[in-house]
């Protein structure tokens, strides 16, 4: 039987009797310094003490908009036609501080706006490889994730050197100029043939759907099956490669895939596409599509099979000519009865059936992301059979603007969602929703960037 050590006048000065203060505890600066302002606050924290220092630098390098500071570290830069170049050789003891720094660097993310560094001349990261001792492999050894608008300059020298550390890759191409998309293809194969990568999270595609990365996105995906557990692609279309090499992700838990067309695709399309995945992905927990407006109108034939995935928890449909009928509700209510969040924006759900979804779903639903179209006809007291449970936190409904429809609208909302549930709407109906129906009501706005300001665009 063991017996409790009382701590006496011999042990009282062992480390382990020592009471340590809440902010000489690492873990506990660590996250108090996840909540300081990246600038001042940050800066000063690394100048108080030893172990306050290494916490706030941590946090200050834990991501780069550029790699401009780094190679700052290795010899003195000056600005040359807008662009940053060495002024002299990199020295071999200049690399223990840059070694030190940047294996405190885990993201690098740019939104395509210029970068207050400014950019990294041609050749300057060329001369950074070249001159780096054997000891020092990789350039960013720790980085786990890029997030990266416009595939040009320095980034296209950086990914063939990038370490296996790497689980997410993001590439946002914001024009559709010669160099740009071949800048995006060449930094894609780079990706496709780094060597130990298992990538898990991989998002590419235009700012604007376009076929032009497809075959260089497949090249990814063939090579980097078994670890991938996430995929978004904005495409031009469906075609054949690219639906082969999603289906053969048997790990994939999240699917989002956005068209810019599909004037050639039918219902049979769909239907045969969400058959494979079904059968091959079955452990998928999210799936989003989302389908423009074309020259037919989709039925839920075309993504029927998704129901056999029985573990899915969220999906969300974006198909402006999908014709939705009550049976299609009940079928995949029956189907996932983990679901916790759907969507059919676009999809026009007329409000009787709407008054009748909570029917079809488990008590485990949370969201709800829908447009109701209102029979002109349609009296405004709606047949409630089930009312939403407790569980539900948020509801978004949209493009409803006549009296009579704030009226319809509201007695069905009113009997449906549980006092405490938001309603998401636009600005400009969210006082006249709050008055109708008599709950919580959430304006849902978005940013949108123009020029160098930020100004506001309403759904």
């Amino acid at each position: 039987m063991s017996s409790l050590i009382v701590p006496n006048s011999d042990t009282v000065d062992h480390p382990i009797f020592r009471r340590l203060g809440a902010l000489e505890v690492p873990e506990i600066l660590d996250l108090i310094m996840a909540f300081l302002d990246y600038g001042g606050d940050l800066f000063v924290a690394s100048l108080v003490c030893k172990t306050w220092s290494s916490i706030a630098l941590d946090h200050l390098w834990r991501t780069l908009d550029s790699v401009v500071p780094l190679c700052m570290l290795l010899g003195p830069l000056a600005l040359y036609e807008d662009c940053w170049r060495y002024t002299d050789t990199i020295l071999e003891a200049d690399w223990a501080r840059f070694e030190f720094y940047s294996r405190k660097v885990r993201r690098i993310e740019n939104d395509g706006l210029l970068s207050g560094w400014g950019e990294l001349g041609p050749g300057a990261l060329a001369q950074v490889v070249n001159s780096r001792p054997p000891s020092i492999p990789y350039i960013l050894p720790r980085v786990t994730e890029i997030n990266w608008a416009e595939a040009g300059g320095w980034l296209l020298e950086l990914v063939p050197l990038l370490a296996p550390t790497l689980k997410s890759f993001t590439l946002t191409v914001l024009s559709e100029s010669v160099t740009s998309v071949t800048d995006a293809r060449v930094v894609l194969r780079h990706l496709a043939f780094l060597p130990g990568l298992k990538l898990e999270s991989l998002h590419a595609g235009w700012l604007d759907p376009s076929p032009t990365l497809s075959s260089a996105v497949c090249d990814v995906l063939d090579r980097q099956r078994e670890p991938l557990e996430s995929f978004s692609y904005r495409s031009f279309d469906l075609d054949e490669r690219l639906s082969t090499s999603i289906t053969q992700l048997a790990n994939l838990l999240h699917l989002e895939l956005n068209f810019s067309t599909v004037n050639r695709r039918t219902d049979e399309d769909f239907n045969g596409f969400s058959d494979v995945l079904a059968s091959r992905c079955p452990g998928l927990k999210k799936i989003r599509f989302c389908i423009p407006f074309g020259p037919r109108e989709f039925t839920f034939y075309a993504f029927r099979p998704l129901t056999r995935i029985e573990g899915l928890r969220e999906f969300s449909l974006e198909c402006g000519d999908l014709d939705l009928k009550v049976r299609d509700f009940r079928e995949m209510g029956e189907a996932w009865r983990s679901l916790v969040s759907i969507g059919f924006p676009d999809s026009w759900i007329p409000l009787p059936w709407f008054a009748t979804i909570a029917e079809h779903f488990s008590p485990t639903l949370e969201d709800i992301h829908v447009d109701i179209r209102v029979p002109e006809d349609l009296d405004s007291d709606c047949t409630i059979l089930t009312p939403f449970t407790p569980s539900l936190k948020r509801i978004s409904v949209i493009r409803f603007a006549t009296p009579e429809t704030f009226k319809a609208v509201g007695s069905v909302l009113r009997q449906l969602v549980a006092p405490n549930t938001i309603v998401e709407c636009a600005k400009w109906m969210e006082e006249r929703l709050k008055k109708v129906t008599g709950k919580s009501v959430k304006w849902k706005g978005k940013w949108e960037i123009e020029d160098k300001e930020s100004s506001l665009m309403f759904d």
